[in-house]
């Protein structure tokens, strides 16, 4: 427990703040909180915890004076290894370029952009734990991220010859290279995690966690002009949950201020990604046949991303 005294300000605020917390994680510490864990500071009364109502009231007591939120600059960062880009099922003009059937494309890839953006925490400390143990809920807006292509799919046509000359030779498909960006999605990753502090009453207090976040991800588009020529396809993600590691450090300032420096890496998920109904423009082929159905082309990505968070917090 810090040293640092709870103005009445801060009692007042703690508790527009415990009812936005309370709603997602009273429920499930209740059982754990008795009546004797909540410490009233001297001006306060103590409520005694011998009905459902008494026991509810004491609980959201316990959370308004052992809670504390930080805020400030978040920065997301992928640096995760794919799988190469797999032509499920190429027919028709498409089985010219890439060959029948399911092929991969070797050299290539797919990815993520990195973010930055406005990042909070809330936190409570655990009953009878003095401060050593809390739970934490990463806050955040949702990140609008790029999906992206990697290796050869950059810069060099994934189909650059079809079909064979009268002499035996390629013809050139005219198809461009995709470009780096595919289209974008939304991610709101809520992530929870246990953190341990082994000191509680220094002016440094360093920290670490542990625990895991459900990728969720939504709004996707493909604005790809190379795929978007004949209609825009479809990109699908899958939402697996990952493991969360995490180190930090509070700086204690007066008045249950603080200043926070925070990393989490995120792993331990494997993210599956798919385009369907791919269509792309042959200027040298599709005048004749028509464009080339290249239908679905996917990727695994061994998901591995770093959340970087500066903040300024307050104990309540």
């Amino acid at each position: 427990m810090t040293g640092y005294q709870s103005s009445s300000a801060s009692r007042v605020a703690s508790r527009a703040c415990a009812l936005a917390l309370g709603g997602m994680i009273v429920g499930a510490m209740a059982p754990a909180i008795a009546a004797e864990d909540y410490r009233p500071d001297p001006n306060q009364t103590a409520i005694e915890a011998d009905g459902g109502e008494s026991f509810f009231g004491s609980a959201m007591d316990y959370v308004a004076n052992n809670t504390y939120g930080r805020l400030g600059v978040l920065h997301f960062h992928y640096y995760g290894s794919s799988t190469d880009l797999h032509v499920d099922n190429a027919t028709g003009l498409a089985a010219q370029a890439f060959g029948p059937g399911g092929s991969d494309l070797d050299g290539t890839g797919s990815s993520a952009g990195n973010k930055t953006s406005l990042g909070g925490v809330i936190g409570l400390y655990l009953p009878k734990t003095n401060h050593h143990l809390a739970v934490e809920v990463l806050l955040a807006p949702p990140l609008k991220l790029d999906f992206q292509v990697s290796g050869d799919a950059v810069d060099q046509s994934l189909a650059p010859t079809a079909l064979n000359g009268a002499n035996g030779q390629t013809i050139p498909t005219g198809v461009p290279p995709l470009g780096r960006n595919i289209g974008t999605f939304k991610a709101l990753p809520p992530n929870f995690t246990l953190v341990y502090r082994p000191w509680v009453d220094t002016m440094v207090e360093p920290y670490i966690g542990a625990g895991a976040m459900y990728l969720y991800t939504y709004d996707t588009d493909v604005n790809n002009t190379v795929l978007n020529e004949l209609g825009e396809p479809e990109l699908y993600l899958n939402k697996p949950v990952a493991c969360v590691g995490q180190l930090g450090a509070d700086l204690n300032l007066p008045n249950n201020m603080f200043l926070n420096a925070d990393v989490k890496y995120i792993g331990c998920a494997d993210v599956e990604s798919r385009v369907n109904d791919i269509q792309v423009n042959s200027p040298t082929l599709s005048p004749t046949f028509g464009p080339v159905d290249v239908g679905s082309v996917s990727s695994t990505n061994e998901f591995r991303a770093v959340i970087y968070q500066v903040s300024f917090g307050m104990r309540f």
